[in-house]
């Protein structure tokens, strides 16, 4: 099976709001937040934004204090902190930032969002460097950023990640297996993932090696029969009302 960047629905938000964040009327808000639960696809889509931009990504940590993010920052960036104090390398980061315009991602943004003072550094860094800075988090991250009055004010660009529907699924499949997928079996797939993109591809690439194993340049539900689509059980549907 192939590995690319497949411009599923998600990706092409993600695009248009990237185009936004980098090409926005300076001194205007610059910060984007990605999220959405896990399986998504964020993970692959910035890297491929990173990619594309030449941006400097740092994934957080649960044991980060400001220091340990700044230190991290100076990392990517490929700059000794000329001292461990936090104002300094704040000085050093924007510095650089300036001369390079560089975007700044932060992944796992939800280790970050509940201490004020590490998402004040980055409000700094953002307000004085002006370039743009992306977080990656999960769902529930969106709601609180939200409680940050001074935050949520920078937050130019929200990209929620969601699900995606069939036509991604087949976009998916021809762009991404090298034997044909017949409708009916890839409608089985994406019922079984529940538009979960990483199910999707482990399911693809299982179907695709079962295929090559019988010597199948086209598979469909008949030569499948009952197969587990994933290497662990599929996700079960979510219950509506009740607890």
């Amino acid at each position: 099976m192939k590995s690319l960047v497949i411009p599923v629905k998600n990706i092409g938000r993600l695009s248009e709001a990237s185009d936004a964040l980098l090409t926005r009327t300076p001194g205007t808000p610059g910060i984007g937040l990605i999220f959405g639960n896990s399986g998504l696809g964020k993970t692959t889509a910035t890297a491929w934004f990173v990619s594309q931009c030449n941006g400097v990504y740092v994934r957080a940590l649960s044991t980060w204090t400001p220091s340990a993010m700044l230190l991290a920052i100076l990392r990517e960036l490929d700059v000794a902190p000329t001292r461990q104090r936090a104002a300094s390398m704040v000085i050093q980061i924007v510095d650089v930032l300036r001369v390079t315009g560089r975007p700044l991602f932060i992944d796992e943004f939800d280790y970050i969002i509940d201490d004020k003072k590490m998402t004040e550094t980055l409000r700094d860094i953002h307000d004085i460097s002006s370039v743009p800075i992306v977080l990656v988090g999960m769902d529930g991250v969106k709601q609180k950023v939200q409680l940050r009055d001074q935050f949520v004010n920078r937050i130019a660009q929200w990209v929620e990640f969601k699900p995606v529907d069939f036509d991604d699924c087949q976009l998916l499949s021809r762009s991404l297996c090298e034997i044909m997928i017949k409708t009916e079996l890839l409608k089985k797939l994406f019922e079984a993932s529940k538009g979960v993109i990483r199910l999707i591809v482990i399911g693809l690439d299982v179907i695709e090696r079962k295929a090559r194993t019988l010597g199948f340049s086209e598979i469909g539900s008949e030569q499948w029969g009952n197969a587990n689509f994933f290497l662990s059980d599929p996700p079960k549907a979510k219950k509506h009302g009740g607890h």
